[in-house]
């Protein structure tokens, strides 16, 4: 790849950063043949993070916990459904005007119709954060009958009021749930570097589930492991954060790559 004067700058905001998304921006720049280039940044002031992407003519960024939400205030514009999420994880930047978008609910619901229809089926969502509102947006949308449980519980209480959805409890309650088809962890437990965390026990996960886990980095997170040894088929956030990337690359080139380019090389990258 070429750097020059003409390259367009992508990168993403974060607290904690990894490379996957520079892995799989820059493969896809590279087979598209664009001149592009995404590079992570570690910020710890989102609103000077903002200003940075403004004065630096960054063309895109994306953006990771926690900094979903408190971004809005920044930006210039808001697209229909990042504000109805209230969440945004795309900034798109046409000549100084900043507009948030949200590509994790596409995501989350790409990944889960790979392994199953949506409507009327019986979720438990556990979480309250940015990545767990798109998520309560998509399955509402999608008609399924959603619960939500959450560390806090006034948290879980305030997203499934706002999404008109279920509220179920505390964390420590999903044990006591017995009829449900998915299970989907929509927080950050279980993260590199504290990979050794699940959400739940594996007494507390019932056997032949779906069970989805947002977490990334490792690709099998011990929440997943004792989801497979419950004999559930279990999707890796792995593939969540391909379909969400599929979306931020055409908002900033404006081309398409193929789902299989971002997997290939993204599978490389967590071997």
């Amino acid at each position: 790849m070429n750097i020059d004067e003409k390259t367009n700058l992508c990168g993403s905001i974060a607290i904690k950063q990894s490379n996957l998304g520079s892995v799989m921006h820059n493969t896809a720049y590279g087979s598209l043949g664009v001149n592009f280039l995404y590079m992570p940044f570690t910020v710890s002031d989102c609103e000077n993070a903002v200003k940075g992407i403004r004065a630096l003519n960054i063309r895109g960024s994306s953006v990771s916990m926690p900094y979903k939400q408190e971004v809005i205030k920044y930006l210039d514009k808001l697209d229909p459904i990042a504000k109805e999420i209230g969440a945004v994880n795309t900034i798109v930047n046409d000549n100084g005007v900043l507009t948030g978008f949200n590509s994790d609910w596409i995501g989350a619901m790409e990944a889960l119709k790979e392994v199953s229809k949506l409507e009327n089926k019986k979720v438990i969502m556990i979480g309250a954060g940015g990545a767990a509102r798109a998520i309560a947006y998509g399955l509402k949308i999608n008609k399924a009958e959603t619960t939500i449980f959450n560390r806090t519980k006034e948290k879980a209480r305030y997203l499934a009021k706002e999404f008109h959805l279920k509220y179920g409890g505390g964390i420590n309650e999903i044990k006591k749930v017995n009829d449900y088809d998915i299970l989907i962890n929509a927080t950050s437990v279980g993260f590199v570097p504290d990979e050794k965390d699940s959400v739940l026990s594996l007494d507390e996960i019932k056997e032949n589930k779906i069970v989805m886990d947002v977490v990334i980095n490792p690709m099998i997170t011990p929440f997943l492991s004792y989801a497979q040894k419950k004999n559930c088929k279990i999707i890796s956030g792995y593939r969540m954060l391909i379909y969400q990337a599929l979306f931020q690359i055409e908002k900033y080139s404006g081309k398409k790559t193929k789902f299989k380019v971002l997997e290939k090389a993204l599978l490389e990258e967590l071997k």
